[in-house]
């Protein structure tokens, strides 16, 4: 049986009970601020402007740094929810004005959170209405650790945003990470060479006004490891001018042509002996470009890559001595040697995703299991999952996926191939399974009778033509750190009064089991 839901942390209560707090002051407010926005002068803007000045200072003294992030997600939440309540109370009668005072009174609350004790903002996280107080106070937000703008006007009023966004990150000198799509600058980053040194991690994709001219000033941020600007209008010199000058880059995101920069670097700057690159993600690759990132990036740990027989050969991918995250899109599993990759290089590997591979058989998943011991992740998306001709009789030399943690199994394949993977695998945490997986009660006896799935911390089958409500109670009683139990609404013979039913069970025995959308369960 899954483990008892547990009162939440005092600390916790204090938090969401101080943010409610706060939303009803706001709703105090309302009708005097009503009356004074009749009167035509500024008076409700000054009053709301002082209580609003008195209560962020008051939460500044109280709240410890570490706790304001938590703050930030808790206010947001009782903000929208306050939004909706005046929402739900007009009726047909109710005024604009009336409506449109009262929402401005509950989206000042926000501006609690305009302290130097925030470390992390997510504009995308905001309800739109309450985005334009951030934008235009970004410059008190002087303690962000990571900033991440979003889209912001997607790029269509780029020059009218600048100044938003040199206004506020002239303030961050401890900034770290910076998202900003579509709207960046080279106004921008000149301001952010000069403003934010510590930069480590920075997003500009989309950003059509990002040129090659642009990676000059980029790359005076000695500090950048990951720097991401795909859909941009860097080209191939401005990229190879980013890798030869940005000493401690580890990422540049997907970019089908790196391979042709490392072609370049290694033929015209025989000085530059090795690159500190770890993630490599291209859609178009050659055996010398493997063989490249090889020579050049040693610590290379993850890469991605489109397969095409007539210019790779995968034996290369055996040179990386680092590699621990394989990617594979478009082979055959026997064919193209991706058996005899994992069998020179599984020992390394904790991370397997296969997508559109061909010809994978139980004797595929096998080999699977047995070259990479130390496989903590396992996807197969969309691959050819095909009956076995011959079947591999042998003992194993080490139990199967005995550290495989995640799966997610997105094809349609034989039910014995799921149900190898998941009676070996006795470590298994999380299991996502996709629409066209094979799935039943009598599957998930098979599983339990070999593996009891006792580490199994959240399962999300997304369809299922024959899964019964049966096979939810077993999973909850059977589980013990079972805590997420989702889309069992797309169980087909499944009825809505059965889950009613088991979520009721769930709450008379106060199990710490999740089968509602995140939101809703939090207002539970």
């Amino acid at each position: 049986m899954p483990k008892l839901r547990q009162p939440e942390q005092l600390e916790r209560l204090a938090l969401k009970q101080t943010t409610v707090w706060l939303c009803h002051i706001a709703e105090l407010l309302m009708p005097t601020m009503l009356v004074l926005s009749k009167s035509g002068n500024n008076e409700a803007q000054k009053l709301l402007k002082a209580v609003v000045f008195e209560l962020r200072d008051e939460f500044d003294h109280c709240i410890p740094t570490h706790l304001y992030d938590e703050l930030g997600k808790e206010l947001v939440q009782q903000i929208t929810d306050l939004i909706e309540r005046v929402k739900q109370a007009l009726d047909i009668r109710a005024s604009m004005a009336k409506f449109i005072c009262q929402v401005n009174v509950a989206i000042a609350m926000s501006e609690v959170l305009l302290s130097r004790k925030l470390r992390v903002l997510k504009i995308d996280d905001l309800p739109k209405m309450m985005r334009h107080v951030f934008y235009a106070r970004m410059n008190e937000l002087k303690g962000l650790r990571s900033l991440n703008l979003g889209s912001m006007s997607g790029g269509w009023k780029t020059h009218n945003m600048e100044d938003t966004v040199l206004q506020g990150i002239g303030t961050m000198r401890n900034l770290t990470a910076l998202t900003l799509n579509y709207d960046c600058t080279d106004t921008i980053l000149r301001a952010l060479v000069k403003s934010c040194p510590n930069l480590e991690y920075v997003d500009f994709s989309n950003s059509k006004y990002v040129t090659n001219d642009s990676i000059d000033i980029l790359t005076k941020l000695k500090k950048l490891q990951v720097v991401l600007l795909l859909r941009t209008q860097v080209t191939i010199s401005g990229i190879i001018n980013l890798l030869v000058k940005a000493k401690n880059l580890v990422d540049i995101g997907r970019y089908d042509d790196l391979g042709r920069c490392l072609e370049f670097i290694e033929q015209n700057y025989p000085q530059i002996s090795a690159l500190k690159l770890r993630k490599f993600e291209s859609r178009f690759a050659t055996t010398h470009h493997i063989q490249l990132l090889a020579e050049l990036c040693p610590d290379m740990q993850h890469v991605s890559i489109f397969h095409n027989m007539l210019l790779m050969d995968l034996m290369t991918l055996i040179g990386l001595n680092s590699l621990s995250e394989l990617y594979l899109l478009s082979c055959d599993f026997f064919a193209d040697q991706v058996r005899d990759v994992l069998q020179v290089k599984g020992c390394n590997l904790t991370h397997l995703h296969l997508e559109h591979v061909e010809q994978i058989d139980m004797n595929a998943l096998i080999y699977i299991s047995q070259y990479c011991p130390d496989l903590k992740t396992l996807a197969l998306y969309n691959c050819v999952m095909i009956p076995s001709t011959s079947l591999y009789t042998r003992r194993y030399a080490i139990p199967p996926f005995m550290n495989l943690e995640r799966l997610s199994f997105v094809a349609e394949s034989p039910s014995n191939h799921l149900e190898f993977i998941l009676a070996t695998a006795l470590k298994i945490k999380f299991i996502q399974l996709g629409t066209l997986t094979y799935t039943s009660d009598e599957v998930f006896d098979r599983i339990f009778l070999r593996n009891p799935l006792q580490y199994l911390e959240d399962i999300r089958i997304i369809n299922s033509e024959e899964l019964t409500i049966e096979t939810a109670y077993r999973l909850v009683e059977s589980c013990p750190n079972l805590m997420i139990l989702n889309e069992i609404e797309c169980w087909k013979k499944v009825k809505e009064y059965e889950i009613v039913q088991l979520r009721q069970m769930i709450k008379e025995r106060n199990l710490a089991v999740r089968t509602t959308p995140l939101r809703k369960y939090a207002q539970e």
